[in-house]
């Protein structure tokens, strides 16, 4: 989904040479290649089978020691480095696993699927760059695999390089149509363009290939208020489920809505009701307090605010002490 790509979370994306090894093998093999920093397959091979042995047993300190020791020894070693880069994957410690794929990376070529895990690592990491960078080298390995493009827009997305995230888009779009992803984030583009005409046309298109995806009905819930269309806006956003609803995003959308036809009530109710869903939101109490405001209901209003302060929003307490003022 789109907010799966714009976040690129996840870390299933490089489990191939960690869990490879399925033969027994003794725990670490003391031989190296001391002019080239590689280590033999065999003791490779032992290295893994050591390292899976101590997953088995849930230690996985002992399994860091050995995998840690081992790129230290073989420091060009890239399945040793990929395989230290998977293990800390599973400990979701995505810098140091970025670390290990770089370093392997440095070493040599390696498969288009590793160029994509370090990608990925990369912008998990909060190093989109470098993630751009090793998405394109993806590409590069393999053109014929639509994500590595979807990818790669996503990042340069996040980047404001919107040429580039088109021209992505338009390779991932001929490899994968039938991907609603690619749509949406054209979609995604024109709306940040103020393109609307055809914002509307490509997430309508997402929305054929997924037309439950509540991220395409919140789309075109955008595009349609941005359009000055708020009534339509409010029955695309009328089907998603009540957990959708009560997203600060969505409610956001509702409130602007609602505002833009004059209707502040609903749009303050819409708060109320999701903040006594989840009564330890102070967000959800200040929204209410807000819009209440908006409606006259002055003193319904700073009991809410009241609420929000006394579950630590920031800005409660400076809007109460204005009120006070007035």
């Amino acid at each position: 989904m789109l907010l799966g790509l714009l976040a690129l979370g996840g870390a299933g994306f490089a489990g191939w040479t960690l869990y490879s090894v399925s033969r027994q093998a003794p725990a670490v093999v003391e031989e190296t290649t001391p002019e080239t920093g590689v280590a033999t397959m065999e003791t490779v091979e032992a290295v893994l089978a050591s390292v899976q042995q101590l997953i088995k047993s849930e230690n996985y300190s002992a399994a860091e020691a050995v995998l840690s020791e081992a790129v230290r020894k073989f420091t060009s070693d890239q399945d040793l480095r990929l395989a230290f880069g998977d293990f800390l994957m599973t400990r979701e410690r995505w810098g140091e696993a970025y670390d290990q794929y770089a370093a392997a990376i440095a070493a040599g070529p390696v498969p288009a699927q590793a160029y994509f895990a370090a990608g990925t690592l990369a912008n998990m990491s909060q190093r989109p760059e470098l993630a751009g960078e090793h998405y394109a080298q993806a590409m590069r390995a393999d053109p014929n695999t639509p994500e590595y493009p979807l990818y790669l827009a996503s990042v340069q997305m996040k980047l404001s390089q919107w040429s580039q995230a088109k021209a992505s888009l338009a390779l991932a779009g001929r490899l994968a149509p039938d991907r609603a992803e690619v749509w949406g984030m054209y979609a995604q583009i024109a709306l940040n363009e103020n393109r609307l005409t055809i914002a509307q046309q490509q997430v309508e298109k997402a929305r054929r290939l997924e037309p439950r995806e509540p991220v395409w009905v919140l789309m075109e819930a955008k595009v349609r208020k941005r359009a000055g269309e708020p009534e339509k806006a409010l029955d695309l956003l009328s089907v998603l489920p009540q957990a959708e609803l009560d997203r600060l995003e969505t409610l956001e959308l509702l409130a602007e809505c609602y505002g833009m036809l004059g209707r502040p009530g609903d749009a303050a109710s819409r708060y109320m009701d999701a903040a006594e869903r989840d009564p330890s939101n102070g967000g959800l109490a200040f929204e209410t307090a807000l819009w209440l405001d908006r409606t006259g209901e002055r003193a319904e209003a700073i009991a809410w605010a009241e609420k929000a302060r006394g579950l630590g929003h920031e800005k409660a307490g400076a809007w109460i002490a204005a009120q006070a003022e007035d």
